[in-house]
């Protein structure tokens, strides 16, 4: 991986067991920034659960709904980045189940699609929504890990 200037701040909440790494939460956040011409700044990952990351779609988003990820995006201009990103474990559980595939890569799915998110990128149309998907599948790449075709973070079946 490049050298970079991102700081990821990573928040674990205190009843939360996570099956990833700080250091696979890093490179992933990184990875995706630089993917979108970022090289410096800094995110804030929070790892929570579907009662959390609830009220923080409820109090933020006036969705009153548990979500995969909630993205911030705090004026980042490239090459600067900055952001928050919340990602719900309950979730990625529920999914990588119904998806037939390992928690930790959905879980590193949102983290990925929550920084493309602060990067800039937005999924409200399907062409949107296909580079998002064309940008997760590469980073995801580089990673190491292939994407299934039946998985996706805004919750869908494809």
């Amino acid at each position: 991986m490049p050298p970079t200037d991102i700081v990821v701040d990573i928040l674990f909440d205190a009843e939360i067991t996570c099956p990833l790494s700080r250091q696979e939460i890093q490179e992933s956040v990184t990875m995706a920034a630089l993917h979108r011409g970022f090289s410096k700044g800094q995110i804030g990952v929070r790892v929570t659960d579907d009662a959390k990351i609830h009220t923080i779609n409820r109090d933020h988003l006036n969705h009153d709904y548990p979500t995969d990820v909630i993205s911030f995006d705090y004026g980042s201009s490239a090459p600067n980045i900055e952001g928050e990103l919340v990602v719900s474990v309950d979730t990625a559980r529920e999914k990588a189940e119904e998806y037939a595939w390992d928690e930790k890569y959905e879980l590193l799915l949102y983290i990925v699609h929550g920084t493309l998110h602060i990067a800039g990128m937005d999924d409200q149309n399907s062409n949107a929504r296909n580079q998002m998907r064309q940008a997760e599948v590469r980073v995801l790449g580089e990673l190491g890990i292939s994407l299934p075709e039946r998985c996706s973070p805004d919750g869908g079946i494809r």
